[in-house]
């Protein structure tokens, strides 16, 4: 009843409408931000129960969320979540879209070459340290 009476208090104040707006759209409890932080952080996470979370977390119905976990799962390169990730090629929101499109591409090069991310990078620093000896 409150936010009511302010509503239509500001409503007599010039341009006042425009700062309440704000302040409500400021104001508003939307966790998607941190879900999609979260996300991208859990992907350099090593336990396997986070790419069941990432995985669930691409389902999600805001799409920041979604692009975020998708981008997460690509960057796992865990190809075992490929069939997961292409559900997701054909989603309504272009960017959801391109995010799938991209993790796909990123897994299908690491199924076929056969060999994780985290090998490839272990192995480029390991010739590193033994081109500096």
């Amino acid at each position: 009843m409150a936010e009511l009476g302010i509503q239509e208090g500001i409503g007599f104040i010039p341009f006042a409408g425009m700062g309440w707006r704000a302040f409500k759209a400021i104001h508003k409890n939307d966790s998607s931000p941190v879900r999609a932080a979260a996300a991208k952080v859990l992907a350099k996470d090593p336990d396997s129960a986070t790419t069941k979370a990432l995985a669930d977390a691409a389902g999600d119905k805001n799409w920041v969320v979604q692009a975020a976990a998708l981008e997460a799962l690509a960057e796992r390169g865990d190809p075992l979540v490929l069939a997961r990730v292409e559900r997701y090629m054909s989603d309504h929101k272009d960017a959801v879209r391109y995010t799938a499109a991209a993790a796909v591409l990123r897994l299908s090069a690491i199924k076929e070459s056969g060999a994780s991310v985290k090998q490839k990078k272990r192995k480029r620093r390991w010739t590193l340290r033994r081109k500096k000896s």
